[in-house]
């Protein structure tokens, strides 16, 4: 059946979430050295394979292939598709699409020698706890916490050619191109979907959610970047991806 939505999320905090925000009821979705990490609603999990069935599910996440393969779906949710390393990286039925990474790996090539530049430059920090170059793609450090990812973050604000993003004591450099947006456009250029749903939390879903003709919001924080008339936001009291998912179904009518 040829599916005429697209549907790209992200997927931490959007559609699922970490241990912080667990709420009885919720059931495990990843495990990371032995403990519970990630978790869906017992809504998501009833509704998740219901869009899996009408829509076509794309997530795009700045996960590593290693960290989206943990991920254990509901039944019958599995994506045949995923977008990882912020959109870098296509899996198909959980290989790697070739001609999809060397066309990501043309828009960094030049960028190798900063990208290591950066990385070394950054782990000598003594509030970096980690860093890493994820897939040869974009630099990512994590910190002792939100203070200190602003205090990392500012002393390298005009790292050209790499674009600088925030989240919590999380820290992201990408080179051109590799952004949620320019994923989403390439794949809606393979895909040739007739309507497109996007679902995101943070600034670095913001490329992606502008090139929506829907997109889906927790709260307000995002809405000055995005396009009012096609975005909407999280109803109080609902838990997000009960909302976004509820919405999907919604716009894809009868199944």
């Amino acid at each position: 059946m040829m599916k005429r939505i697209l549907f790209a999320t992200d997927l931490d905090n959007t559609l699922l979430f970490s241990h912080r925000h667990r709420q009885p009821g919720d059931r495990c979705a990843e495990l990371w050295n032995g403990a519970e990490q990630g978790f869906f609603t017992p809504e998501t999990v009833d509704l998740l394979p219901q869009a899996a069935r009408q829509v076509r599910l794309l997530p795009i996440t700045t996960r590593s292939i290693a960290q989206y393969q943990r991920i254990r779906w509901p039944e019958g949710a599995l994506p045949r598709e995923a977008l990882t390393a912020n959109g870098a990286v296509l899996l198909r039925d959980g290989a790697i699409d070739r001609d999809w990474y060397d066309q990501s790996w043309e828009l960094v090539r030049a960028h190798q020698g900063a990208l290591r530049d950066l990385l070394e430059r950054i782990s000598a920090r003594e509030d970096v706890t980690s860093a890493r170059i994820v897939e040869n793609m974009y630099v990512y450090a994590a910190c002792s916490d939100a203070a200190a990812a602003e205090r990392c973050a500012a002393a390298w604000a005009q790292d050209a050619p790499f674009q600088m993003e925030v989240s919590g004591r999380k820290v992201y450099w990408f080179p051109p191109g590799i952004d949620k947006g320019t994923a989403l456009r390439r794949a809606a250029g393979r895909y040739r979907p007739e309507r497109i749903l996007c679902a995101g939390d943070s600034v670095i879903d913001v490329p992606m959610l502008r090139r929506a003709d829907l997109a889906m919001i927790p709260d307000e924080t995002l809405l000055p970047a995005l396009p009012a008339e096609r975005t909407l936001v999280c109803q109080e009291n609902v838990r997000f991806p009960d909302f976004v998912l509820r919405t999907v179904l919604a716009q894809a009518g009868p199944g």
